[in-house]
């Protein structure tokens, strides 16, 4: 019998039902964000490489604004699945890396637009305890919680160059990922004990 993650076959993703006002939520924050942080003013990266696109909702986005749509509504699923309240609240230099705190660390949430078989981290990494893997299309009311790395295993990763850009990513494969349930599962010492 294989098991999920651990190099041999990638987790089964746990689907999350969303909604277009969750949607609208997201788009709301990320103009928000585009306001105090200034993405679309900024020179280089400017928050991501998507284009402009209409989302699930007909919700209509510029560049922009689509990563930061895009990486919340992986939030949001990430937060329906543990049963915690979204964090909405708009700070000029991000959450520090701690998308989510839940009892077993914090939490930084990646949601990709793409299925792709490899998940990326843009170096240097954001410094919490566990990296969870979303995707969305942006058009479906359907997100995927592909599965989580802890900090430790992706440090031991070399960055390598990225194929769209001259920054460094460490590159996990999504076979090496572990199945959110057991993230979930998880809880502090002072609990167990």
């Amino acid at each position: 019998m294989e098991s999920e993650g651990q190099g041999k076959r990638a987790p089964s993703p746990l689907r999350v039902e969303i909604t277009s006002g969750q949607v609208a939520m997201c788009v709301e924050f990320a103009r928000e964000c585009e306001q105090v942080r200034g993405y679309a003013r900024s020179g280089g990266w400017r928050g991501g490489l998507l284009t402009a696109r209409t989302l699930f909702g007909g919700h209509r986005v510029e560049s922009h604004e689509c990563s930061t749509v895009i990486g919340k509504i992986g939030e949001v699923a990430m937060c329906i699945l543990a049963g915690e309240k979204v964090d909405t609240a708009i700070r000029r230099s991000g959450d520090g890396g701690k998308d989510l705190r839940l009892p077993c660390g914090s939490v930084q949430v990646k949601t990709s637009s793409s299925n792709s078989t490899d998940k990326l981290v843009r170096d240097p990494p954001e410094m919490c305890d566990w990296f969870v893997f979303v995707r969305w299309d942006g058009v479906c009311p359907v997100v995927f919680v592909d599965g989580y790395i802890s900090r430790s295993f992706l440090f031991n990763r070399e960055p390598q160059k990225s194929r769209r850009g001259s920054w460094m990513n460490r590159v996990v494969l999504c076979s090496e990922l572990r199945p959110i349930r057991s993230l979930l599962a998880i809880r502090p010492i002072s609990e167990v004990i």
